[in-house]
């Protein structure tokens, strides 16, 4: 039992993801890398395109010559006979019979069923690799932003710990200037206070991290058994590709490559060979067939081992049956056709507000330095102001908060720069599996 518990362990062990090994640290690339490689939603699509890739085979198989084996016994209640008068009883044949035969079917036309068929079914494999495409796009947007969160909440974590490091400064500024009696206990209390409210930050904003490092191994199709160990900073340059200068670029590198719109196109001609199969159903099919018996039944006549011949099938009247395939097969093209236009569409909206994001983001980002600045003079001005006298200890706690939130926000206006650009690229249709990321990013 011992031995059966270990051998399950070990099993596991060897099933379960792993996030790295010697404390392997991810950055981008790395971790886009690894989501594509694990994530479940990719595992389930490509087992879908192999199932539409059996589907086309076996309609291709329409085209081959079937070949069939029949083998059987009868045992009759007793010999096959009939009467004749004057003649008697006629026996012709046997209680017992067998029949061993082999019968070749081929198919010479079926009104285009098979060629609308196998249309159908490369048109579905066309369609669930573009699927496919756009997912593995999903899932690399996804674990960019789950990576970019990581970084933010990091961004926060410095913040923080900059802050803590700044009040436990001041308030040993304080306590020095006590015991000089240039300074009140009140002072002290208060910076006290300012001291323990930054520390509770400072843990919350660890908290913070460790949740989004969870969130981005669940992005990155892991189970966390080790500690995910990401590189890279918020503050670091921009890991994508430069998008198109104007807005009619990218919707227009859009409507190219978005992968969606060669799946509705792919829709489209399965619909159309949708009406070629339901057409099928006016027209005749030819076959030739062979067979070969090498036991008959004994009351068949005889006529040789081999026989062979041509079958025509057409069906005269069916009420209407295959009229009303060919209009749902109509209607099913159209439907695909106002798919196709919502989808543009919609990929057109996508895009636009992607781009006027980025532009956002970079505008708010530019707003939230120029705080900063202002920000870090004010805590500057107000420490020194303190320190001779001019400013309180209120002053300078109110400058420092100040400071706190514009580096908060601007830590914030990065992230959605930079998740702005990733969704830019995901609405333009890139693939950042394969040339949207540069390499590791710089600062790390």
């Amino acid at each position: 039992m011992k031995q059966l518990l270990i051998a399950l362990t070990l099993l596991t062990a060897l099933t379960l993801p792993v996030l790295g090994q010697d404390n392997q640290e991810f950055d981008l690339p790395m971790t886009v890398q690894t989501a594509l490689k694990n994530h479940p939603s990719l595992r389930g699509m490509e087992a879908q395109v192999e199932a539409a890739q059996a589907r086309l085979k076996q309609a291709a198989a329409g085209y081959a010559p079937k070949v069939n084996a029949t083998l059987s016994y009868t045992l009759l209640q007793k010999d096959p006979s009939f009467t004749v008068m004057p003649f008697g009883t006629l026996v012709f044949g046997e209680k017992d019979n067998k029949q061993v035969s082999l019968t070749l079917q081929f198919p010479l036309s079926t009104g285009g069923k098979l060629e609308g068929m196998t249309r159908q079914a490369r048109a579905g494999v066309e369609a669930l690799e573009s699927a496919l495409d756009r997912q593995r796009q999903t899932v690399a947007t996804e674990a960019t932003i789950a990576y970019l969160n990581v970084l933010k909440a990091r961004g926060f974590v410095k913040v923080a710990e900059d802050q803590l490091k700044a009040l436990e400064s001041q308030r040993n500024s304080i306590a020095k200037m006590l015991e000089r009696g240039v300074a009140t206990r009140i002072d002290l209390l208060r910076a006290e206070t300012a001291v323990s409210a930054a520390q509770e930050m400072l843990t919350k904003a660890k908290n913070g991290e460790a949740v989004a490092t969870a969130a981005l191994a669940n992005a990155m199709g892991l189970q966390q058994r080790i500690g995910l160990k990401v590189q890279g900073s918020v503050e670091a340059a921009s890991p994508f590709p430069p998008h198109p200068a104007t807005l009619e670029e990218a919707i227009a590198e859009a409507l190219r490559a978005r992968p969606e719109l060669r799946q509705v196109g792919a829709n489209r001609q399965a619909a159309e060979a949708g009406v070629q199969v339901a057409r099928s159903g006016q027209k005749p099919s030819v076959g030739l067939f062979a067979q070969y018996d090498a036991e008959r039944p004994t009351f068949m006549p005889r006529t040789g081992k081999w026989s062979a011949g041509v079958a025509l099938t057409m069906n005269l009247s069916d009420g209407g049956t295959t009229k009303a395939e060919v209009a749902q097969a109509r209607a099913h093209i159209a439907q695909v056709d106002a798919a196709l236009e919502e989808l543009r569409n919609g990929i057109v909206l996508q895009v636009t507000a992607a781009f006027l994001n980025v532009q956002s983001a970079k505008e708010r980002l530019a707003t939230t330095e120029k705080a900063v600045a202002t920000a870090e003079e004010g805590v500057r001005l107000t420490q020194l102001g303190y320190q001779n006298g001019v400013n309180t200890i209120t002053d300078f706690l109110a400058a420092q908060a100040e400071l706190t939130k514009a580096q908060n926000d601007r830590v914030t206006a990065l992230f959605d720069l930079r998740a702005a650009e990733a969704e830019l690229q995901y609405a333009m249709g890139r693939q950042p599996y394969e040339a949207g990321i540069r390499g590791s990013q710089k600062g790390s």
